[in-house]
Order: structure tokens, then C-alpha cells, then sequence
């Protein structure tokens, strides 16, 4: 069965995801930032909740998390081991490997959930990996680690940690759909613009940039995305740092 993932809107520039397949009568909610855009969503489909899947503790990827479980009842919330008390509700707690997917206990929409610890942006974040059906591409929800043609702020990581997560991302399947947390793309392309102003794979993605640039896929990353392309931990740190001051 084919899955599908659908992006919520939430708050001012975040995404939720459900994740399900044909007939499924719960999705899986990844990220629920806040109650409402979710609970509509899934009402609008006709579904339930099957479990939350947190990239990581910041209150605006778990804030609705209470809120979904006084509409629906008690659910599973997943998350990094490293999360434990930071994630409101969270009942699984997952040991992912550090910079590598390994597969879980887990099963989503009928397929084993794979999961990597990707710290940097904090150090309980994870990446969740679903497998495509046949030659059908896989889904990764990356969170605030990886953005399109961007990556988080380091709030608890160091450069080291964020260049290993964003390259354990990357060695994904090229045409791996990544699902990333905040609508932040047409800023960070500015940014890569900027940094590689010789790249033309940059220009002619900013010349086709939609309004909702959810999923991307790795070998956009890997052509675009100045924090994936830097040449070290140095090289990203100084990035990165260009980037929090950048207009």
C-alpha cells in the first residue's frame, strides 16, 4: 500500500504531518505543534490517532500533544530516550543509534519504523524513516535538524554533531522524501545564495520555489543545501553562525 504523507500548517510557520496508507482509519501525527490544525485534519479524514512520532522536545513540534489526547483518548507518543521528561505524554523511548538508522520495535502504517539520533539542534533529536513500498521512495521527518536548503540553530549541539546528523540524513536514497518542520526555505535559499553565489542548482531552485516547499528530497540537499555541502565541522560552524546574523 502506497503511503502518504500529508502536511498540517500550524502556529505561524511550522508543519505537522499525518502518515497513513488507503484505508487506514488512524494516522500517525508527526510533530503536532498545536491541537486544532491537527484535530481538523484528521476529522476532515475521518481519522483517529494511531501515535505521535516527536523529532524533539521544543514545545512547538509537542505543544498540541495534550491536546490530542483529551480529544482522542490515550495515545502513544514516541520519542529519543534522551527526551525522557522534556516530551509531554511520551510512552516510547527509543534508543536510536548515533548517526545511523537502525530499525525499532516500532511498526507505522504497516511497515517497521526505522530511527536515527541526530543531535545538534538539541541532543535528543531523531529522524523517523519509513521504507517506500517496491522502488518507491522512502520518507524521513527530519525536524528542525534539516531544513530545505538549511538546518537548525544549535541550541545544545555542537557543529560536529549537526554535520554528522545532516550527512547520516544524506546517505539516504536520492530521491528520499524529507519532511522538515518549518517553512523556512525561501530565507535559506537567500542564505545559500549568498554562500555559493556560483551555484547554479540554487538559482534555478529559487526561479521554481513553490508557496509549500514540503517534502524535499536528498539530492536537492546534497545540491543545494550549504550546511550539507560544507567541507567540515568548521566550515558549517562558521555557516551556521553566518546564518544566525543573516537579513
Amino acid at each position: 500500500m502506497t503511503l502518504r504523507v500529508e502536511p498540517v500548517a500550524c502556529l505561524r510557520d511550522n508543519y505537522a504531518y499525518l502518515v497513513h496508507v488507503e484505508g487506514d482509519d488512524a494516522a500517525w501525527v508527526v510533530d503536532p505543534s498545536e491541537p486544532a490544525p491537527v484535530i481538523a485534519a484528521l476529522a476532515s479524514r475521518g481519522f483517529g490517532v494511531a501515535g505521535v512520532l516527536a523529532t524533539h522536545h521544543h514545545v512547538d513540534h509537542v505543544g498540541g500533544i495534550a491536546g490530542l489526547r483529551e480529544h482522542f483518548g490515550d495515545i502513544e507518543v514516541c520519542g529519543h530516550a534522551h527526551d525522557r521528561g522534556r516530551i509531554p505524554h511520551q510512552s516510547q523511548f527509543v534508543d536510536a543509534p548515533l548517526h545511523a538508522f537502525a530499525p525499532t520495535a516500532l511498526t507505522a502504517c504497516g511497515r517497521r519504523l526505522h530511527a536515527a539520533h541526530i543531535p545538534g539542534h538539541t541532543l535528543g533529536a531523531i529522524a523517523w524513516y519509513l521504507e517506500g513500498e517496491g522502488d518507491a521512495a522512502g520518507h524521513v521527518f527530519t525536524g528542525d535538524t534539516l531544513f530545505a536548503a538549511g538546518c537548525g540553530r544549535l541550541f545544545e549541539g555542537t557543529p560536529a554533531q549537526m554535520l554528522g546528523s545532516l550527512r547520516v540524513l544524506c546517505e539516504l536514497p536520492d530521491a528520499t522524501q524529507m519532511w522538515f518542520g518549518h517553512e523556512y526555505t525561501a530565507a535559506n535559499l537567500r542564505f545559500a545564495a549568498a554562500t555559493e553565489p556560483d551555484n547554479a542548482a540554487i538559482a534555478e531552485r529559487i526561479a521554481a520555489l513553490p508557496a509549500c516547499t514540503t517534502p524535499t528530497t536528498v539530492a536537492l540537499e546534497r545540491a543545494t543545501n550549504p550546511f550539507v555541502r560544507a567541507a567540515d565541522a568548521d566550515e558549517l560552524g562558521r555557516r551556521r553562525a553566518a546564518k544566525d546574523s543573516f537579513r
